[in-house]
């Protein structure tokens, strides 16, 4: 997945650029800990494996689920959405509201983003679409050490060690500006 150098919206990369500054802090107050506690790993925070294989989603476009879920259900509602409609993807990370906040919703093959939770799309998305290889294993283990569905299990800690598995991303949504991801 290569980083766009120019936005095409600009307007949509101002509440991407504040989820991009409240994963930094996040991921500043946590790495200096991590990396002396875990020096080999390849990542300390989940921050640098949403800003290196993150892709934004424009909320402008958001379409319609039918039969949306629960509010405050996220991650079961994008993965019931998924699972019941095979050309959405299921993408988990931030979105933001008024703040940014773990969130997942689906995308198509185009990028168009589908809102299964929240009666209004948020401001800003910013997220990793994964196959549903990767959400059928994260369902499997049954086990969350954290938010997310995907990023909430043991496979996080494997990735945060020994690197993300890129086999499991789907090429959809706009990746992160350059000048955003600096």
């Amino acid at each position: 997945m290569e980083k766009a150098t120019e936005p095409e919206t600009p307007g949509i990369y101002t509440g991407v650029l504040g989820i991009v500054q409240w994963l930094d802090m996040l991921t500043n107050n946590a790495k200096n800990n991590a990396r002396d506690r875990y020096p080999g790993w390849a990542h300390h925070h989940i921050g640098e494996i949403l800003k290196t294989y993150g892709r934004v989603f424009h909320p402008e476009s958001a379409l319609p689920v039918e039969n949306p879920g629960p509010s405050r259900r996220c991650f079961h509602n994008s993965m019931e959405a998924t699972f019941a409609h095979d050309h959405l993807t299921y993408v988990e990370g931030f979105a933001s509201a008024f703040f940014p906040t773990e969130h997942a919703w689906c995308a198509d093959a185009s990028g168009s983003l589908y809102e299964p939770t929240w009666d209004k799309p948020g401001t800003a998305y910013f997220g990793i679409p994964f196959k549903w290889e990767a959400v059928a294993q994260a369902n499997e283990t049954n086990h969350f050490i954290g938010g997310g569905f995907v990023l909430g299990t043991p496979l996080m800690i494997e990735w945060m060690q020994h690197g993300f598995d890129e086999s499991l991303l789907v090429d959809i949504g706009e990746p992160l500006p350059t000048a955003t991801n600096a």
